[in-house]
């Protein structure tokens, strides 16, 4: 929830101005800690999810030769593995066996998303073969030779694809196409369509349908002029990838690495089970985290991918979800509790203890007194079995703003005593975070949240 929206929603619980100002001051500080809190985690926690990627896009070359078409088409790996799931043993690497064992799976996909009509009326194709190919810059693509056979020579033709747009709706396939002794390139997306007729004197009249950026599709001529291709290839990946957060590839890892610690804690003799439920929720935690940032810096750009997130994260089992609310994606912390169940002791155990402590901190409200008591006794318990913990300076700062917050409901249930002992223990709290541990973004908070209990 943003500082804007916490302002919002407090106001209408408080009467005064006062009140509605000590409250802004309040949501600017929780919208701190929410922040703070993701980086936190990062000491002792590698999700697999990346936060940037080169810009997808796919290829395409089409020859026409009298009574045949054929096409040569390129789509990233790590996409069509994302849709498709060919990394069947979840290695992190697709084989060529892989590829073979999926044949079935592409030529569907590709049938789906590549429509040719030659003379009026639509051709079947026929892939002739699949494979990898690696461009200029060794990304990996899936190859596939398709031909399409027409009754006569192709007097008209018509090409439409909409590769990809699962994952980005304005997908682009860079396309290359020959015929009639003419080279053109055209951009296929989903609202473009190639044309063309062929005269009787061979002459050619190109039509398009809401045709994209041309130019780019020079770029595909990759095997003939390499060293051009790569250098728009890197233009082209180095400006995808000034603000991307949430990729295709990144969201593959991820699922991937999920799904394998899936198999390995549902192994009860597995030696390594208690490991993986720790990084299983380790994992889930970061696709939380990334999810987020996706959204509060790009709005709902990427909704084809975090459906997708969402979806198949439900289908493994690991709880992942919007809070309205909060306005925040959370996990629910079941690997953590599972493992803190199984290895109270275990390596991680303040670890995980950290991450549930800090999902009730974000997801509660602030005005239930029991559950602020409960909350502040569990966070008290957790400094005196881990006083060395790394992140202990977040958690006090936790600490603190339970103890402001229930010097508030003391107050407006005028209860003087009880809200003076809670404002003297918040500000206790946030003068040991000051000076223990100055210099860093938690005391910064901390000095801000004294200034309002100097005046609450």
């Amino acid at each position: 929830m943003t500082s804007t929206e916490m302002t919002e929603e407090t106001a209408t619980h408080r009467g005064t101005k006062q009140r509605r100002r000590t409250q802004k001051k309040s949501g600017l500080l929780r919208s701190c800690l929410r922040c703070s809190a993701s980086l936190c985690f990062t000491v002792f926690s590698v999700p697999s999810v990346i936060s940037a990627h080169a810009g997808s896009v796919s290829y395409a070359q089409y020859s026409v030769d009298g009574h045949i078409l054929h096409a040569v088409v390129r789509l990233p790996l790590d996409d069509v593995d994302l849709l498709l799931r060919l990394d069947r043993d979840l290695d992190g690497q697709v084989s060529a066996e892989e590829i073979d064992r999926s044949t079935a799976l592409i030529r569907s996909y590709l049938a789906k998303h590549m429509r040719v009509v030659a003379n009026g009326a639509p051709v079947a194709e026929s892939l002739e073969r699949v494979a990898t190919w690696r461009d200029a810059l060794e990304a990996q693509y899936v190859e596939g030779d398709v031909s399409y056979q027409t009754v006569r020579a192709v007097g008209r033709l018509s090409i439409h694809t909409d590769f990809l747009t699962e994952l980005y709706p304005s997908h682009k396939t860079l396309g290359h196409i020959s015929a009639a002794g003419h080279e053109e390139p055209f951009t296929f997306d989903s609202t473009a369509t190639y044309e063309r007729r062929f005269a009787p004197d061979r002459a050619v009249t190109v039509a398009t349908i809401a045709g994209g950026v041309v130019i780019l599709g020079l770029l595909v001529l990759a095997r003939r002029r390499a060293a051009a291709a790569a250098a728009g290839i890197l233009l082209v990946a180095a400006a995808a990838r000034a603000d991307v957060i949430m990729s295709a590839s990144g969201l593959n890892a991820t699922l991937k690495a999920m799904e394998n610690l899936k198999r390995q804690t549902a192994a009860d003799a597995n030696p390594q089970r208690d490991e993986a439920l720790f990084q299983l929720g380790a994992e889930a935690d970061g696709l939380a985290t990334v999810m987020n940032r996706e959204v509060e810096s790009h709005g709902m750009q990427e909704r084809e991918l975090l459906d997708l997130a969402l979806g198949r994260t439900k289908e493994l089992g690991v709880g992942v979800a919007y809070n309205r609310d909060k306005k925040k994606f959370f996990y629910d912390g079941a690997a953590f509790a599972d493992y803190l169940k199984e290895a109270p002791r275990g390596s991680h155990a303040a670890a995980a203890e950290f991450k549930l402590l800090s999902y009730r901190f974000y997801q509660s409200s602030s005005t239930d007194i029991p559950a602020l008591t409960a909350a502040a006794g569990d966070k008290k318990r957790f400094l005196a079995r881990y006083p060395g913990f790394e992140a202990n300076a977040e958690l006090r700062l936790y600490l603190a703003v339970d103890y402001r917050d229930l010097h508030r409901r003391y107050l407006e249930a005028r209860d003087h005593a009880n809200a003076a002992r809670y404002r003297q223990l918040a500000r206790a709290e946030c003068l040991h975070i000051a000076r223990r541990y100055p210099r860093t973004e938690q005391a910064d908070a901390a000095r801000q949240l004294l200034r309002t209990l100097a005046v609450g």
